[in-house]
């Protein structure tokens, strides 16, 4: 009954918010914001919200209420707190606790300033999105709204610490946690989780294209795809992430962040439990592992040896091909491994200098 009570009482709380303030709530869905009164959909949020303005200014308790019913039980209401501003007197408030207290003391209205309200707020244009609470940047609403975990932690995984919003988010994140054998069913592929087999089953089956471009109605089955697009076809610069540690630039948040934790704060977050060996991610820490008897499964067909990496038999086959891919820019050596050429440039170039010697291998 507590629980039913502080969810009503929340609730309550968001109503009067958007009866009363000039925020502007929204869903979202294929990189649209749709109006979350009359269903409308924008690709510049900008626009959403001078729609709100117009249409939805005088918008009833009512309408509210039946909007918010659509809702799952525990999910929060997302909100643009760009405009802020006080319906009934027209004054201009920083943020939502001020807004609470402004609706309590200056019109006496009955609002619970000690609770958390049902309502996520974001403050997005259409080419920046900056976290309305911390200002960390990310490259797309996608990463900001799954990053919103992070200060709205409701809900706890019991096996990692991990807070979420939902508890449909933390049962999504919950497949993270699964281990065995997961085949798919539209072919022979067979998975270590069940997240790694449906992202194959959604890209390869049903080629699934979650990323659509905010310049037209083009759809990309990755977020790489439709940045090489927009880069391409409407010939805009795309947005750059910048290391505040190094000179280092990055098309996307994701790939900054992996930075920093690497080079600069030296974090090896997976650990083998075999032996003492730790790696900066998941799938150096899986190549690790078959040194721990993975199978041998890539035969060479030749010469009948096995190997437990693909790409090794690869290099492998380049024996039997005489591939010798590498040469040596001082002597004009050729060889089949880098390994081997780098050897040989220690043994019969000793005096070339570092810089030059990845010149010689390049």
């Amino acid at each position: 009954m507590k629980d039913v009570d502080a969810i009503k009482a929340r609730k309550k709380n968001a109503s009067m918010l958007l009866e009363h303030s000039r925020i502007c709530p929204f869903r979202w869905m294929k990189n649209l914001y749709i109006c979350f009164y009359c269903d409308q959909q924008f690709a510049d949020p900008a626009i959403l919200r001078h729609h709100n303005y117009i249409e939805h200014d005088t918008v009833s308790l009512t309408t509210i209420k039946y909007a918010m019913s659509k809702l799952k039980r525990h999910e929060l209401v997302k909100v643009d707190i760009t405009d802020v501003s006080c319906k009934l007197c027209n004054v201009i408030i920083s943020d939502l606790n001020n807004l609470k207290c402004h609706l309590a003391k200056a019109h006496k209205k009955n609002i619970d300033v000690n609770i958390t309200d049902d309502v996520l707020p974001f403050k997005v244009t259409k080419d920046n999105f900056n976290c309305a609470i911390c200002e960390e940047k990310f490259d797309e609403y996608k990463t900001l709204n799954h990053h919103m975990n992070v200060h709205y932690q409701n809900f706890i995984c019991e096996q990692c610490g991990t807070g979420f919003i939902t508890p449909e988010r933390l049962r999504t994140h919950a497949f993270s946690h699964e281990s065995g054998s997961f085949p798919c069913e539209s072919c022979d592929k067979v998975y270590r989780s069940m997240n790694a087999k449906n992202e194959h089953f959604a890209n390869v089956h049903k080629q699934v294209r979650r990323h659509r471009c905010p310049h037209c109605p083009e759809t990309f089955r990755n977020y790489f795809q439709r940045n090489k697009h927009i880069s391409a076809v409407h010939g805009l610069k795309l947005k750059e992430f910048k290391c505040t540690l190094c000179p280092k630039v990055f098309t996307s948040s994701g790939k900054l962040g992996v930075h920093v934790r690497t080079v600069h704060l030296k974090m090896k977050r997976h650990a083998c439990d075999l032996c003492e060996w730790k790696f900066y991610s998941k799938s150096e820490l899986k190549e690790h592992m078959v040194r721990h008897g993975g199978e041998r499964k890539f035969h060479c067909n030749i010469c009948k040896k096995a190997y437990a990496r693909k790409y090794t038999l690869r290099e492998h086959m380049r024996i039997h091909e005489n591939d010798r891919r590498f040469i040596c820019s001082y002597c004009g050596g050729s060889f089949v491994q880098k390994c081997s050429l780098k050897h040989h440039v220690k043994v019969n170039h000793p005096t070339v200098k570092i810089d030059e010697f990845h010149s010689v291998i390049s």
